[in-house]
């Protein structure tokens, strides 16, 4: 981390913004599917969002018990999360008969993927420490390992049980079933691990085993999502929300070559080259540059894949010995994961009637893992092979090392360091600074408005020179104040602001006034003319001038004193009485009900006159 604030966050821009916001508000309102203080009016609540993390941020809440700063927590449980994989792995490699020394190597090289630096930006992505433990109950599956089911049974009620591994299995299934993902790959995985269990021997207990493992992970996969599942039972589906299209499956899926590509940025220039003209001149080329495997990795992919030409080999079968159907099974499981993954494949055809996982890319964590393990085998058997000779042992741990040091160097690109003083942290620091002098003018409580409208959380389409998810930022900088964004997408509220932004001045001042709205920022990022002219016209009507922010990006108004003039003569028990009126008269309104009314609104307004 060269020196990095462990108090910034190591992801602020764009969908890194979106763990932001589910941490802090984690950590200050109990858990993250509801925040009173966004949405305002409403309260913004997230239950549309199923992302299926509940236990990366139930770690993470764990975490804030020593440390209530979300910024933190987060770079704690990210720092964290290289360990977590390595014992994860660790574990799993142990459990195959890997030797200490081997395991804690393919371990370590397995956690320090490319991967895990890319995406840094996605904290439930770099979470992948249940990958190894998945692939573990799959191998087990694919050994006819007894489970759930013991084998010779006539009777298929006397059969069911539930042994040593049975039981770590259930355990691991729903532990990684956390991660909508990992938890849905591994699930086409173990399918294909029931189908080769089952066609081997023909026996009940190999299918129901795979069958019952198949169902602990599903119901664990449904358990995550329940409260998500019983929202939209009773408020209806967010079509906006969790609408895709069966196309993104290849836009977003996993290309052959790049598994082998060097990671981008790598530290020979050589080598970064290749990575980084490909990037420029091939088609479909963007998060899918995450899967480089490194050099390590690309060996064990290529043994993997011509498995099926050597395994036949005396000489391999008799050195191998015992460890034959793990490759065979690994190899089996690479085939797989690339059929399922590739553009244009199994992928494809499930997004027909499945669109709503797109990016297959990210199934490379498993073949990752399979390729590592396949050259840890090998390892293995170097190691009992010549293990008795004299000095092997100490020359062998040397090699580790330097294995270790090479892969370490081939995966991690330099550009990936964290520095002290990036335009990051400066960000951060500007925009706390100039956010907590709002928060000590403001009264506890107040409710703000942000202009313009980005569009609702969290797939956010902003104008002008705005970022991804940028109107997130207020909030994160504050405790006591209530900001109007973020709202979830095609719900009311979402809606009702989209038609706010959508109304001349005096009209939105008048919908702000109505809903106890005391505040407002205007982001300049967001026009034309760096916000001027919206500017001018809210100090014309107000009479209030801005708090402009540092770089002149941010201007704040204070309308406390403009909406007391409104609200002239009006108790507070009667201006919250027509607070209440106004909003029941615009859930009244068929077309702030609508999923897709503000999508629709935003489209038209953005879209030029001679287009329409």
């Amino acid at each position: 981390m060269n020196g990095a604030r462990l108090d910034v966050p190591y992801t602020y821009d764009g969908d890194g913004l979106e763990y932001n916001l589910l941490v802090k508000t984690t950590i200050e309102n109990g858990w993250w599917l509801e925040n009173p203080m966004t949405g305002a009016p409403g309260t913004l609540e997230m239950y549309d969002y199923a992302i299926g993390s509940n236990l990366d941020l139930l770690i993470m809440k764990i975490i804030s018990l020593f440390s209530g700063n979300y910024a933190v927590v987060m770079n704690l449980y990210y720092i964290l999360g290289f360990f977590l994989t390595a014992l994860c792995s660790l574990y799993v490699f142990r459990q195959l008969k890997i030797a200490y020394p081997i395991a804690v190597f393919g371990g370590l090289i397995f956690s320090f993927l490319y991967y895990h630096f890319f995406r840094i930006i996605h904290y439930n992505l770099v979470s992948y420490y249940m990958v190894p433990l998945m692939v573990l109950v799959i191998l087990w599956i694919c050994q006819n390992e007894t489970l759930f089911y013991r084998k010779g049974k006539t009777r298929l009620l006397s059969g069911f049980t539930l042994t040593h591994k049975g039981l770590i299995a259930a355990v691991i299934l729903l532990i990684t079933s956390t991660h909508s993902y990992y938890g849905y790959f591994g699930l086409l995985l173990l399918a294909v691990a029931v189908l080769w269990a089952y066609s081997r021997t023909f026996q009940r207990s190999d299918f129901l085993n795979g069958a019952i493992a198949g169902i602990i992970l599903v119901a664990g996969i449904l358990l995550n999502k329940l409260p998500s599942l019983i929202y939209g039972l009773f408020n209806g589906p967010s079509f906006v929300m969790s609408y895709r299209y069966a196309f993104e499956s290849e836009t977003w899926g996993l290309k052959l070559i790049q598994l082998f590509l060097p990671a981008q940025g790598h530290r020979i220039p050589f080598l970064a080259d290749i990575a980084q003209k490909y990037t420029l001149y091939r088609p479909l080329v963007n998060e899918n540059v995450s899967v480089s495997l490194g050099i390590i990795g690309s060996i064990g992919l290529i043994i993997l894949l011509g498995w099926i030409f050597i395994r036949g080999f005396p000489y391999i079968q008799a050195r191998l010995n015992k460890k034959a159907p793990l490759v065979d099974h690994l190899s089996l499981l690479t085939f797989a994961s690339i059929l399922i993954g590739t553009i244009g494949g199994i992928s494809a055809i499930i997004a027909q009637v499945f669109p709503e996982i797109h990016s297959y890319n990210r199934i490379s964590l498993y073949i990752a893992f399979f390729a590592i393990l396949v050259v840890l085998v090998f390892l293995q058997l170097l190691f009992e092979q010549y293990r008795t000779k004299p000095l092997f042992c100490p020359v062998f741990l040397i090699l580790l090392l330097v294995l270790l040091t090479f892969g370490i160097f081939d995966q991690v690109p330099a550009g990936y360091a964290l520095t002290p003083g990036s335009d990051r942290e400066k960000e951060f620091q500007m925009q706390a600074d100039y956010f907590a002098q709002i928060e000590a003018e403001m009264p506890a409580g107040s409710s703000i408005f942000i202009l313009p409208d980005i569009g609702g959380f969290p797939n956010s389409n902003p104008p002008g020179k705005i970022k991804g998810l940028d109107s997130l930022k207020p909030y994160l900088h504050t405790h006591t104040l209530k900001w109007s964004y973020p709202t979830m997408k095609g719900r009311f509220w979402d809606n009702w602001q989209t038609a706010v932004c959508a109304s001349n001045p005096e009209d939105m001042m008048g919908h702000l006034y109505a809903t106890g709205f005391t505040g407002l920022l205007v982001d300049g990022y967001g026009y034309a003319d760096g916000g001027a002219k919206t500017e001018n016209s809210i100090t014309t009507l107000t009479g209030t001038k801005p708090l402009m922010s540092s770089d002149g990006r941010y201007a704040f108004y204070d309308l406390r004193s403009f909406m007391n003039q409104k609200k002239a003569g009006m108790s507070d028990a009667q201006f919250e009485s027509a607070k209440q009126e106004y909003i029941k008269t615009m859930m009244a309104r068929p077309e702030l009900q609508s999923p897709l009314f503000g999508s629709e609104l935003r489209e038209k307004l953005t879209t030029p006159a001679s287009t329409q």
